[in-house]
């Protein structure tokens, strides 16, 4: 081996050692250790021979075994390291550890091989002058070192952010960088997140529309948003914090409250809606609402109380309002004189107010047994329409009825109602259910009825009496005629006729002589309606008129059973006795007729004194009346009679006759449950016409 290639081969070998700066060189009766370039000199052809027998490194002192071990040790650092580093000279890598290679997605021979990648190919475009020019700088010695941070690119295209640092030194005799690059990314965007959280909620802080504040345990505020300062009054945040060093003693309008606020915290940890009163800057006060925790250290001590802070002045005021409206509106449902109810969707009971019990009859009982009830269902709501109603009603069409004909709830009563649908609506504008309004009009469809009745009895009256008249003489001349027609026939002989012609004649004269009569006996009827004006007023003692009457009727109907219930000393009244007579009379006759054929036939007369009218009572226990025409038998000429036993004017003109001396007639009765007249009269009636003259 020549010099000059045993020079090359133990610089290559020194090369492949990492760069070892010194080495054994061959010397006559030994060894010179010397720098790789001084050892071009050797000539000799027997140090040449030497130094082709020697080996490459021979026995090594105590120094540089040390010096040895150190590099290895610091390759060995260097190849596990957690931080990428480098070696750069003319803008390539001439080192890299594995971690570096594996931040960029390379193996090291991509990053230092023939096809190796440059520095430039691992920074993002954008980033590359920045980076260009701080290795600039430190290489030649500008700068003595360089830290800071750029985006990287991976084998996969991601970007990365890492951070470097980087110092000169010497490789091969010439200035390169060494340095370390960090892989962080996953810090920055942690940082980046942070921040971000920060701006969101610094917005929310600032931007809220309720207060917030922090406090410390002796009252010192720490902060505080805009809302908080502008609800008290202050212009800013910097404001309020500058002004007030104690809330305890210059916020809170009741210091002890602060107190409470405390305590409830220590003891539960937060608060939430603590209700209190709070000065602004101008002194007036506020209602607010406070909820808020306290925050501890690590040695559980409070450092602050931090929450939010709800201006609920106007609040509670509407609400106060609120509760009062609503109580008024209670209060008008529940002494409302009409039944107020609501009924959901499917169409059961939600509430009911009192007036509604009354009108159910259930009195007590009417909450209990209606909330939860289904009236769509009750078969009486069916029958009679209403349902039909409630279902356009709960699909958004409200209604209104007059006088509806309607039986209660349980069938037991026939009455008359108004009847009023609204539909109820909820925030979202959906129909909800359906509020009722119910007005019973009963009484005043009756009283209608009986205005249409007099009115209609005062025509027929007039019209009848001036019939009546016309046909009187006719009337009366017809049955003279037919009276003689008869007479003669009976004087004749058959001579003419045959003796069935004879008694077919004889009988039509008999119709024309009994049809007359009963024309007459309308007339008669009609002529005895009696003009208000032509009433001979006495005092009338009832119970004797009672007891005449009851007297014949005893001794013209033997196997009658005749109950009297009287009450003593009943007071004399103003009134025609004729009059009353023939009222009285006429209810008893119509008692009898509806006990024709009935074995256990009962007829009761009662009287009494109640709220200062004399009351007499006619009751049966015969046929009854059925409740389609009970409405009707005042009217005049309605009967349900056979043609011979009345016209239909009897309970007419009683009705009429009643109500000319002040007084009322009621009838109670149903099918095979008998009947029960009620005549009441005034004992004053001068008296009674003032009282409804007043009412008028």
């Amino acid at each position: 081996m020549n010099e000059k290639k045993g020079y090359e081969l133990y610089r290559d070998r020194a090369n492949k050692e990492h760069e070892a700066r010194m080495f054994w060189q061959p010397r006559v009766n030994g060894w010179l250790r010397k720098r790789l370039p001084g050892a071009s000199g050797i000539k000799s052809k027997s140090l040449i021979r030497n130094f082709r027998n020697a080996p490459i490194f021979p026995e090594q002192t105590p120094a540089e075994r040390a010096h040895r071990e150190s590099e290895n040790k610091f390759r060995d650092l260097a190849e596990k390291s957690l931080v990428g580093i480098y070696l750069i000279q003319d803008d390539v890598f001439k080192y890299v550890n594995p971690k570096l290679a594996e931040i960029f997605g390379y193996s090291i021979d991509n990053l230092t091989g023939k096809k190796r990648k440059t520095p430039k190919d691992l920074v993002l475009p954008e980033d590359w002058p920045l980076v260009q020019d701080n290795i600039r700088k430190r290489i030649s010695g500008e700068t003595e070192s360089i830290h800071f941070e750029f985006r990287g690119i991976t084998r996969k295209k991601e970007i990365i952010y890492v951070e470097v640092y980087g110092s000169r030194t010497v490789y091969q005799e010439r200035p390169a960088l060494i340095g370390t690059l960090l892989d962080i990314t996953g810090r920055k965007k942690a940082h980046e997140k942070l921040q971000q959280t920060e701006k969101k909620y610094r917005s929310i802080f600032e931007n809220a529309v309720e207060g917030i504040c922090q406090t410390t345990p002796e009252g010192k505020p720490i902060s505080a948003n805009p809302a908080f300062a502008k609800m008290l009054g202050y212009d800013s945040p910097d404001e309020f914090l500058s002004s007030v060093a104690d809330v305890r003693n210059q916020i809170y309008v009741h210091p002890e409250i602060r107190t409470n606020f405390m305590e409830s915290i220590e003891r539960d940890g937060l608060v939430r809606g603590f209700e209190c009163e709070l000065y602004r800057k101008d002194g007036s006060q506020i209602l607010v609402s406070i909820s808020a925790r306290d925050v501890r250290d690590e040695n559980n001590r409070i450092l602050y109380y931090e929450g939010t802070v709800e201006d609920i002045t106007e609040k509670k005021k509407v609400e106060r309002e609120l509760e009062m409206l609503h109580q008024l509106n209670t209060s008008i449902i529940e002494h409302a004189p009409v039944a107020i109810f609501t009924i959901d969707m499917q169409g059961k009971f939600m509430s009911v107010n009192p007036a509604l019990a009354t009108l159910s009859g259930l009195g007590r009982e009417a909450e209990e047994k209606l909330l939860g009830f289904n009236w769509l269902e009750n078969q009486f709501t069916i029958r009679c329409g209403l349902a039909e109603y409630i279902r356009k009603g709960l699909q958004g069409e409200p209604f209104q009825l007059w006088d509806f004909a309607f039986m209660t709830y349980r069938g037991d009563r026939n009455i008359f109602i108004d009847f009023k649908g609204v539909p109820l609506k909820g925030k979202d504008g959906e129909i909800e259910g359906l509020l009722c309004i119910i007005e019973e009009t009963t009484e005043r469809v009756k009283t209608r009825a009986k205005l249409m009745q007099e009115v209609k009895m005062a025509t027929i009256g007039r019209l009848s009496a001036g019939i009546a008249h016309e046909l009187n003489n006719p009337l009366g001349t017809l049955v003279a005629y037919a009276e003689r027609a008869s007479n003669y026939l009976e004087s004749i002989d058959n001579i003419f006729l045959s003796q069935y012609e004879f008694e077919k004649l004889k009988g039509y004269l008999k119709i024309i002589d009994e049809e007359a009569f009963r024309c007459k006996r309308v007339v008669s009827d009609i002529l005895s309606i009696p003009k208000n004006e032509g009433q001979e007023i006495t005092r009338v003692d009832i119970e004797r008129l009672l007891d005449t009457i009851l007297e014949r009727l005893s001794a013209e109907n033997p196997g009658l059973s005749i109950t009297r219930e009287t009450m003593a000393l009943l007071p004399v009244i103003p009134g025609d006795t004729n009059i009353l007579r023939q009222i009285f009379v006429n209810l008893i006759n119509n008692a009898l007729d509806a006990l024709e054929g009935r074995k256990d036939a009962q007829l009761c007369i009662r009287t009494a004194l109640r709220n200062n009218m004399v009351v007499v009572e006619v009751e049966d226990n015969g046929i009854g009346i059925p409740d389609t025409i009970i409405e009707k038998i005042f009217e005049p000429f309605f009967t349900t009679k056979e043609s011979k036993k009345g016209i239909g004017l009897g309970l007419s003109l009683c009705y009429d006759f009643v109500k000319g001396m002040g007084g009322t007639i009621e009838v109670h009765s149903g099918p095979a449950s008998g009947t029960n007249f009620v005549v009441s009269l005034p004992i004053d009636q001068d008296r009674k016409k003032r009282e409804e003259g007043n009412h008028d």
